[in-house]
């Protein structure tokens, strides 16, 4: 991997095939993808086997796609206080973290979960919790990265201060970072859209998480109002975020190396091709000089 490029891609589908997502993801210019190995809405899945691993790992190496990530199921939620949902999941992500060891992939996105009637505190002790037991049952080198969630219902890690305490709290810190997700950040209360506000923004993630611990970005816009805590994703440029704060995002240095994948609402690949193009267009001369563009 070069020292500066631009890791941009989208959530690509494995139909026919794990390997042939990164077909369809370079057929609209990814450099990085994020796929499912296994339906995002159901609890088993049939084993990857090593034929099939083989071939996603030599197709890998020979792709122009230098980043890949796997989104965990939907269906997980190690933040519930239910012990038949807390053990499905501990035992789901295990088997997601097992997938992806089969197929070299370093981070694996997860959706924290919701608490239920806990108090937040407690919800965040059973992620950490459960990550714990993840991590002690496997081997891998992968990566969880939480994802910053909207807030919705009764989600957990909305806040930089939540993801801090389950970065703090775990034993295994070397196995967990970051996705931010510019949607939910914003629909969470982080206001991004202006420069002294970006500035801000990452100036808190800095001092209360770290940068060090960003390992991927979902770049999405909102249908939804700042701090709304309503997860609704939107084009690019058509919703409530705007186009400054993704110019923002494709012209940070310090952002350069972090992958970054859209999830915005399509029909199919020209619609992520589409957003790509605008997030492109947003990067400047420079940018694109340092970029190698």
């Amino acid at each position: 991997m070069k020292k500066n490029q631009l890791l941009l891609g989208a959530h690509i589908s494995v139909a026919q095939g794990l390997e042939k997502a990164f077909e369809r993801g370079e057929s609209i210019g990814c450099t990085a993808m994020q796929i499912f190995t296994k339906s995002n809405r159901q609890w088993k899945a049939k084993e990857i086997t090593p034929e099939q691993a083989d071939l996603f790992c030599a197709t890998a190496k020979k792709s122009s796609i230098v980043s890949t990530m796997v989104h965990a199921s939907y269906l997980i939620n190690i933040a519930s206080s239910d012990e038949s949902t807390h053990l499905k999941s501990t035992s789901a992500l295990i088997e997601e973290l097992e997938r992806c060891d089969k197929l070299k992939i370093p981070f694996l996105v997860l959706h924290p979960g919701t608490k239920g009637e806990l108090d937040e505190k407690k919800g965040l002790d059973y992620v950490v919790e459960n990550l714990e037991k993840a991590f002690a049952a496997t081997s891998t080198h992968t990566m969880v990265l939480l994802e910053i969630m909207a807030g919705q219902g009764s989600s957990v890690c909305y806040s930089f201060d939540q993801l801090a305490y389950i970065l703090k709290k775990n034993k295994y810190k070397s196995r967990l970072g970051i996705c931010f997700d510019t949607c939910h950040a914003f629909a969470a209360g982080y206001d991004f859209r202006t420069q002294d506000t970006y500035k801000a923004m990452w100036k808190e993630f800095n001092e209360t998480i770290g940068l060090e611990h960003l390992k991927a970005i979902h770049l999405n816009d909102s249908k939804k109002d700042l701090g709304s805590r309503v997860d609704r994703h939107e084009e690019i440029g058509k919703g409530k975020l705007g186009l400054e704060a993704f110019r923002f995002i494709m012209n940070d240095e310090k952002l350069f190396n972090v992958p970054k994948i859209l999830e915005t609402p399509q029909d199919d690949l020209a619609d992520y091709a589409k957003n790509m193009a605008i997030l492109i267009d947003l990067i400047s001369i420079e940018t694109k000089l340092k970029l190698g563009l």
